[in-house]
């Protein structure tokens, strides 16, 4: 007797080929041809997969009691690490076919929801794995590589700051980030949100990102010669929290952060 399991990896399997299809002429169409970084296969099988079954682990009761009312709202969140090598074009694409597809396991199960579905993919700076989670409206938004939900009331939105920085010589910089998108680059080159032109710079040297909390980090990007807090050295897989005074090193350069809007 086939494994019920069988059939799920199978639709999922089936799901996938479909999304890569159409991921595939998207990406195509956006970016002139060039998909570097796509998901291979298996990555988006599995992701299907998972979509699947976060839906089915947190059905609700309608008003009749039957659980059948699907959570509307689900984010993929990636590493750190897969995230930069994926443009944002492709996440944004990659998002629209998941949704289409995951969608239809809903609608098939006679599943309903209570708002319009929605799947987002993102990058998580503290996520050791792909995660999926699956919530509602009203929910407090899952932080991606947490295991579970926050419990606390939802805090007022955080979703944009700019923070300004100086260097030693009394040169001010100024940078935008946005909770819900890529992180901003320091570097040496131009294409960089902050370009730094200094010998002790890598091309790509650091970046700064936003938490949906309203919390700054930086990690490092494999700096030639490393990335520092206050002085301590940044891990090579490490997003530490920046606050206002506290002092960025980029290579030999020190940069104050003084002020955050």
């Amino acid at each position: 007797m086939a494994d019920k399991n069988d059939s799920v990896l199978d639709k999922a399997e089936q799901l996938a080929r479909r999304v890569l299809e159409r991921l595939g002429s998207t990406v195509d169409s956006k970016l002139g041809g060039r998909a570097d970084a796509a998901l291979s296969y298996r990555e988006v099988s599995s992701l299907t997969a998972r979509i699947e079954r976060e839906i089915e682990a947190n059905l609700r009761p309608d008003s009749e009691g039957v659980k059948r009312v699907a959570p509307n709202r689900i984010r993929v969140g990636f590493t750190y690490e897969r995230a930069t090598e994926i443009s944002q074009e492709y996440l944004d694409a990659l998002a629209k076919e998941l949704k289409a597809a995951t969608y239809e396991f809903i609608v098939n199960r006679r599943y309903t929801t209570l708002a319009p579905y929605t799947v987002e993919a993102t990058s998580d700076l503290f996520a050791k794995a792909t995660s999926v989670r699956g919530y509602f409206d009203g929910d407090p938004a899952p932080e991606t590589g947490s295991p579970t939900a926050s419990a606390k009331p939802a805090a007022a939105p955080h979703n944009e700051k700019t923070l300004e920085l100086k260097d030693s010589g009394g040169r001010s910089f100024r940078v935008t980030l946005k909770a819900d998108s890529a992180p901003a680059t320091i570097g040496r080159t131009a294409g960089n949100a902050l370009q730094l032109d200094h010998k002790s710079v890598s091309r790509l040297h650091c970046s700064l990102a936003l938490k949906p909390g309203g919390q700054v980090v930086v990690a490092d990007l494999g700096s030639a010669n490393g990335t520092t807090v206050n002085g301590q050295a940044l891990a090579a897989t490490e997003a530490r929290p920046l606050n206002p005074g506290d002092v960025l090193g980029v290579g030999d350069l020190r940069l104050s952060l003084i002020e955050v809007e």
